[in-house]
């Protein structure tokens, strides 16, 4: 999965990586939930990082 522009809680059993772009800042409300909801579906934060001015997430499922 590749989203631009926010984050979502992917889904239980998905891919064993997937990738998501946020434009400029995060809400980091919006993403303590997101990451609470990854951890629930088997999803561990595999990397972050920025590049132009985005934040990339890997997330990586562990189950």
């Amino acid at each position: 999965m590749f989203g631009v522009g926010g984050l979502s809680g992917g889904s239980k059993g998905g891919p064993h990586y997937e990738c998501e772009v946020n434009e400029d800042s995060i809400n980091m409300k919006h993403f303590s939930k997101v990451s609470n909801e990854r951890w629930a579906n088997g999803y561990r934060m595999a990397h972050v990082f920025t590049q132009d001015r985005n934040t990339v997430v890997v997330w990586e499922r562990i189950d």
